[in-house]
């Protein structure tokens, strides 16, 4: 699938907040959450849009000295499996190294498998587990894998 990705429009969270209910729909982030979230010092994101300019999903991320982190990641259920999530990755991985990062953090969801195998495959390895940390309305709550990836900071001469 061909998409482009473009900055997170902070002008319109409320479409930025649409889509990220539309991809979590159990635990969908609010226009007030997406921006106390982008507040914080070093959050950015990328949206990820068709050629027709539909949104098909994002990636916000905080960028700190060495630590870069997924904050959140999230594609629409029809894009899914379509390189997606790996174009917005990839992007983070060129910004975080850009800014001096030496690694890039998330955590995940212990019963996303989809989204572990994406990880894995992109070099992330686990770190640690935070015990129930994602909380469900349908049942209980989850355990969420802390994963890491390392990245090589672009050397200034």
């Amino acid at each position: 699938m061909t998409f482009l990705l473009h900055p997170l429009p902070r002008a319109n969270l409320g479409a930025v907040a649409t889509l990220h209910e539309a991809c979590f729909p159990e635990d969908p982030w609010d226009s007030a959450a997406l921006a106390t979230v982008l507040c914080m010092p070093g959050a950015d994101g990328r949206i990820a849009v068709a050629e027709s300019g539909e949104p098909l999903g994002l990636l916000i991320d905080q960028c700190l000295g060495e630590d870069a982190e997924v904050l959140t990641l999230g594609v629409l259920p029809v894009s899914r499996r379509q390189g997606i999530a790996r174009g917005l990755l990839s992007d983070l991985f060129s910004r975080a190294q850009a800014s001096g990062a030496a690694r890039v953090m998330l955590e995940v969801a212990a019963d996303n498998e989809a989204a572990h195998a994406l990880y894995l495959s992109m070099g992330f390895v686990r770190d640690g587990i935070r015990r129930a940390y994602y909380r469900r309305d349908s049942g209980p709550s989850i355990d969420a894998w802390r994963l890491s990836r390392a990245i090589a900071p672009i050397q200034s001469f």
